[in-house]
């Protein structure tokens, strides 16, 4: 298993756990108060969390073979919450604002979801059950 922690900045937290082989976990966080947890159990799964601004709290757990997660955020107070179990499956989420939200759910095998927030104040949920499910939801504005 790898995991690379990047932090620039102030207050910034990071925890990461991996059981299993062949995991990669990458966190990197710049500016003030942000905090990231990843969890994976299984093998070939691997994270990413980048987030950028102030206050921003990513959390992604993996369980299973084969899961890939990535989030990106920048702003400030974002939270992005994902969760996938089974095998094969692929999350990918991008917010770029303030005080938006996003979770993600995938239970199966080869789902595949992707949000982009784009604003403020934006909230989505996505959850998918079973095999070969696909999700795109794009969301612009203010709230």
């Amino acid at each position: 298993n790898r995991t690379v922690v990047n932090q620039s900045g102030f207050a910034n937290a990071t925890g990461i756990a991996q059981s299993g082989d062949d995991n990669g976990a990458v966190a990197n966080q710049r500016g003030r108060r942000h905090y990231s947890r990843g969890v994976q159990e299984g093998y070939n799964n691997f994270l990413r969390m980048d987030q950028y601004g102030t206050r921003n709290h990513v959390t992604t757990t993996q369980v299973g073979v084969n899961n890939f997660s990535a989030t990106g955020q920048e702003g400030r107070n974002l939270r992005a919450d994902t969760i996938q179990t089974g095998r094969g499956n692929v999350a990918g989420v991008a917010q770029i604002g303030n005080g938006s939200r996003a979770v993600t759910d995938q239970d199966g095998a080869n789902n595949t979801s992707g949000i982009i927030q784009i604003g403020n104040g934006q909230d989505v949920e996505v959850r998918q059950r079973g095999s070969g499910n696909i999700s795109v939801v794009v969301q612009s504005g203010y709230n």
